[in-house]
């Protein structure tokens, strides 16, 4: 039996596993992340999965890493990390040192995306977007059946929106971007509350930026389904009633018409781990 080796990289944790085709996680790992000893815990926990796969009879197919950052998908490398304060790791080379298999990196929301596209939504609709409130925020976007990464890989960004022009500058150099305004929220900072027509004030402050963050792309993309992802939403229900409520209520009547589902993803907290996975499977088939 052929299994991925899938790592999914946060800002605080890393989540080892192997997945296998049809996206079950068959044995999985985590640690903290260590800024300082970056590549050595990956290279560590890719070892590892190796020698758990071997111990199950299991024939590891690659390596994927799905990691919080700006990555170079084609290259293979992490081009920078804010949050983290890391640039130009080249990790799967290193992966692929370690395991002695093929390696492929992208950042963890796009990889995330992966695990809805193959396991989860995107086995019912053609359109859809994740949105991944956690550590960051960002978001990934699949346009007929694929995808969708842009031109250099940086699409879903959606942290980097100016959602508070009278806010401090972002270090993307914006003035009150999406990302931060929720930062400076869990920092208990006295920001605007955002005020949506129609609807009682959220419950949490941060419940209405993200809304505003979707809302925004749902005007913009019109898909058929959105996907709530990330810590906001999987450990807080009424994060997903509110998010909900304010999406379907004040996104424009016709894109609200046509988005069939808000969801959350069909792998729940293991999204990213499975998604990370599915890298290897969709970089086997390329």
């Amino acid at each position: 039996m052929t299994t991925a080796i899938g790592l999914d990289v946060g800002g605080t944790k890393i989540l080892a596993g192997l997945v296998d085709r049809t996206g079950q996680v068959l044995h999985s790992e985590e640690r903290p992340m260590r800024r300082d000893h970056y590549l050595e815990d990956l290279r560590g926990l890719a070892l590892s999965m190796t020698v758990a796969a071997r111990a199950r009879g299991l024939t590891v197919a690659g390596v994927g890493a799905g990691i919080t950052g700006l990555v170079d998908h084609n290259g293979g490398r992490l081009v920078r990390s804010m949050n983290l304060g890391l640039e130009d790791i080249p990790v799967a080379a290193a992966l692929r040192e370690a395991c002695g298999a093929p390696g492929w990196v992208d950042n963890d929301v796009h990889a995330a995306t992966l695990a809805e596209l193959y396991f989860g939504i995107g086995q019912r609709v053609s359109d859809f977007v994740l949105f991944n409130a956690g550590t960051g925020i960002a978001a990934g976007m699949v346009f007929g059946g694929r995808l969708h990464r842009g031109a250099s890989n940086v699409s879903g960004e959606i942290c980097h929106s100016s959602v508070e022009q009278h806010g401090p500058q972002c270090q993307c150099g914006l003035p009150g971007c999406l990302e931060d305004s929720i930062l400076r929220l869990r920092r208990s900072e006295d920001i605007p509350t955002v005020r949506l027509p129609h609807l009682a004030p959220p419950p949490a402050p941060a419940y209405g930026y993200v809304a505003l963050g979707i809302i925004h792309l749902v005007n913009l993309l019109n898909p058929q389904a959105v996907v709530l992802a990330g810590g906001m939403f999987t450990r807080q229900p009424a994060a997903v009633e509110w998010v909900t409520e304010a999406v379907r209520a004040t996104a424009l009547p016709l894109a609200v018409a046509g988005l069939q589902a808000i969801c959350l993803p069909a792998a729940g907290p293991a999204a990213g781990l499975v998604g990370a996975a599915a890298l290897v499977w969709e970089g086997l088939v390329a």
